[in-house]
Parts: C-alpha cells; sequence; structure tokens
C-alpha cells in the first residue's frame, strides 16, 4: 500500500487533486481497495480534505457548493457511507475557516441516525453500543461545534438546534453523560435571516451544485 500511495503521489496526482474528478477517483480507489493501511487513510483524507477547503474557489472556507458536494458524495440517503468518508467530512470542516450550518447541521445528524430504532450509517458502526449519550459522543459533537462557543454559550443556526433537540429526544434519558445537560442549557439560537440558514436542502440531493461550479 505504501508504494501505491507513492505511485499516485508521484504519477496520478503529482500537484494533488485538481478537480471532483480526481475526488472521485480517489474514492473509488478506496472502495476496491481490501487492505486499508493507516497510511492510505491518512493519504485520502488529507487529500480529499485539502482539495474541499483550498483546491477549490472560493479558498479556506467551505461554501454552499462545496457542502453540498461533500454531503452528496460521501452520503448514500443521508448517512455517511464509511468511517473514512466521515473522516473526511470532519477532517474538511476543520480545516476550514468558515463552515455552513446545513453541513454542521448533517454532521451532528450522523449521531441522530445513531440512535435511531433503526440505526445506520458510519457513525453508528464506529460508535460504542449505548442508548444514551456518551463521552464518544460528545467528543464528536464538539468537534463539529468547537468553533460555535463563545464565553461558555453555544451560538448555533435553528437547524443545528433542532437536530440537537431530536438527538436529546431520542436518547435514553437514564444514560446520559452529566455534560449532556451542561451543553444543552448552553444553547443560544441566533437568527440570521439574510442567510438561508440551512434550510433542510441537505435532508435531499441537490443535483444541480457540484463542487466545480465553485471552482469555476
Amino acid at each position: 500500500m505504501t508504494d501505491d500511495i507513492l505511485m499516485l503521489r508521484r504519477f496520478a496526482f503529482p500537484d494533488g487533486l485538481k478537480s471532483s474528478e480526481d475526488a472521485l477517483e480517489l474514492l473509488a480507489l478506496n472502495e476496491a481497495s481490501i487492505e486499508k493501511s493507516p497510511q492510505w487513510a491518512a493519504y485520502l483524507v488529507e487529500s480529499l480534505a485539502m482539495f474541499v477547503v483550498y483546491g477549490s474557489k472560493p479558498e479556506g472556507l467551505i461554501d454552499e457548493n462545496k457542502a453540498t458536494w461533500l454531503m452528496r458524495t460521501l452520503s448514500v440517503d443521508g448517512a455517511v457511507k464509511s468511517a473514512l468518508e466521515l473522516e473526511v467530512l470532519l477532517h474538511a470542516m476543520e480545516l476550514a475557516c468558515e463552515v455552513p450550518e446545513d453541513l454542521s447541521a448533517f454532521a451532528l445528524d450522523q449521531l441522530r441516525l445513531s440512535l435511531e430504532p433503526e440505526p445506520r450509517g458510519a457513525y453508528h458502526e464506529g460508535r460504542p453500543a449505548s442508548d444514551g449519550i456518551t463521552n464518544h459522543d460528545l467528543i464528536y459533537i464538539w468537534r463539529i461545534l468547537r468553533g460555535a462557543l463563545e464565553r461558555g454559550r453555544l451560538m448555533l443556526s435553528p437547524l443545528e438546534a433542532t437536530v440537537l433537540k431530536h438527538i436529546d429526544e431520542l436518547a435514553d434519558p437514564a444514560v446520559l453523560h452529566s455534560d449532556w445537560h451542561t451543553m444543552i442549557a448552553s444553547i443560544v439560537t441566533l437568527d440570521r435571516p439574510k442567510q438561508i440558514l440551512r434550510s433542510d436542502r441537505w435532508l435531499v440531493t441537490d443535483d444541480q451544485h457540484l463542487l466545480d461550479e465553485a471552482a469555476a
């Protein structure tokens, strides 16, 4: 696998990923690969995240077009397909200086899907079995919302707050981490009428928005 990564760096993508076709080709290679070493995982995650954030305009942030591309490419029926693809999503969000609320809500929704009566998705597969909220879940949530904390308050859009509310409703109240109540109590919902506030578009695939449109 190390030799394969070296070949990709030298010949297939010497300057990194340059288009959505490159990104899809790398994802296809990942799906076809039986052995997924730590080196491959690191290469895949870093290459895709860097391309999304810095390889297309606007550089350094994730706009609506990029968010749509990520959600459409990495998920099926709203659930992220694999652990590596979930890590691509999270790492891209960490690299970006700005992330739209619909993308962070989509990432949070992976936890909701794991608490449904018929749980599904990559987050569910890698999550410790529990009907409540665990420390593992809180670490995941804070990884998504780390930039929303301001002076002890969690500044969220209505959509982000709604997803957390649904998670709270699904979780077994007898099995809740003590910090969960503190986090929920700290939520302040922001009203941003000049923005779309990330309607519920992330729940429905929109084929009109491709990452290459941002590059154009």
